[in-house]
């Protein structure tokens, strides 16, 4: 199984993104039927950054890349740029591809790979649909992401914070609620402990959940609809297992576990409808606060990394028969 992944920023290792197609890395050096071999494209630069996850892969990793015909390829993101032009028309070998919804916008430079041969994996009900409706060329199965429990911090049951804005992804929004907070405690002469964290981001995973466990509300800005919304979007789903009371707006590939007043409260995407929904939550009587809480937890819960690991390798188990089938693809050859 090929891997292809690269990253010239400083911080190119710590992304969702990243980690999750690792985690596949790992899925599949589990198995006994597949070797996972990764290829750092030479645009790559190895930064000193302790929340690169591809780190201990460095030293083992593939000099060139060579597909042999016994070989399935990986790719996610930018990865099909490894292959020249004529073989992602017509890839050598399978191909699994996680997609996401945004790249079917018209600005995206990854449409185009859409068009190309894949088994392709949503990470969202919603997302499975709307790559289908768009018309991609192949078949598409939903496979959630899962948190690595390994790294989630017990609860804090007495955190210092009341709010925490989580506003890496909407820095503009997340400025405008602190100035709001601030003002809400200046004339009710409120005492809301909050903070707001704004790029640039943690030098890792744990050190964002760590910072997530220090609040009791968390409040989440993901990528917007004009930014082509969420493929999946892991952090509040980390935050469900933390047992914070998660308030997230909808961004498409939020919408199998961000229940709206069940496992969270979901505003309209809008400063003010997120700040009337931070407002509810701070009032909101305790039984119903615990009851939201305790439902995101328990969805929460179900997000496996043994469940992911199942998925898709049973998914890769299929890959050469699903290959064959050229029902399945409207431009294979």
């Amino acid at each position: 199984m090929l891997f292809h992944r690269s990253w010239t920023k400083y911080n190119g290792g710590t992304s969702g993104g990243q980690l999750k197609v690792r985690d596949a890395f790992e899925h599949f050096g589990s198995s006994p039927l597949f070797e996972p071999r990764v290829y750092f494209g030479p645009e790559t630069v190895w930064y000193d950054n302790p929340g690169n996850v591809w780190h201990p892969y460095r030293e083992q990793a593939l000099q060139q890349w060579d597909i042999q015909p016994s070989d399935l390829l990986f790719f996610a993101g930018w990865d099909w740029k490894v292959l020249p032009p004529e073989q992602r028309e017509k890839p050598p070998v399978p191909v699994l591809n996680i997609a996401q919804p945004r790249q079917m916008m018209l600005p995206d430079a990854r449409r185009d790979y859409l068009m190309h041969p894949a088994i392709r994996i949503a990470k969202s009900t919603v997302g499975k649909k709307l790559l289908e409706d768009y018309g991609v060329n192949g078949p598409v199965f939903f496979i959630p992401d899962a948190i690595d429990f390994s790294l989630i911090p017990e609860p804090d049951r007495q955190p210092e914070l009341d709010v925490l804005i989580v506003g890496l992804k909407n820095p503009r929004m997340a400025k405008a609620l602190e100035r709001r907070l601030r003002w809400h405690n200046f004339l009710r002469r409120g005492t809301v402990k909050f903070k707001v964290q704004l790029p640039p981001k943690l030098p890792t995973r744990q050190d964002f959940l760590n910072l997530v466990n220090t609040a009791r509300i968390v409040a989440y800005l993901p990528l917007t609809a004009s930014q082509g919304a969420e493929g999946f979007y892991l952090p509040p789903l980390e935050g469900m297992v933390m047992e914070k009371f998660v308030i997230c707006p909808y961004a498409v590939g939020n919408a199998d576990f961000c229940i709206p007043n069940k496992t969270c409260l979901q505003p309209s995407y809008d400063t003010a409808s997120v700040f009337s929904a931070i407002l509810d939550a701070l009032n909101m009587d305790k039984a119903r606060f615990h009851q939201i809480v305790g439902a995101g937890r328990a969805i929460a819960d179900r997000h496996t990394l043994q469940e992911e690991r199942k998925s898709i390798l049973e998914l890769a188990g299929r890959a050469d028969d699903l290959w064959r089938d050229d029902s399945l693809y409207s431009a294979k050859y």
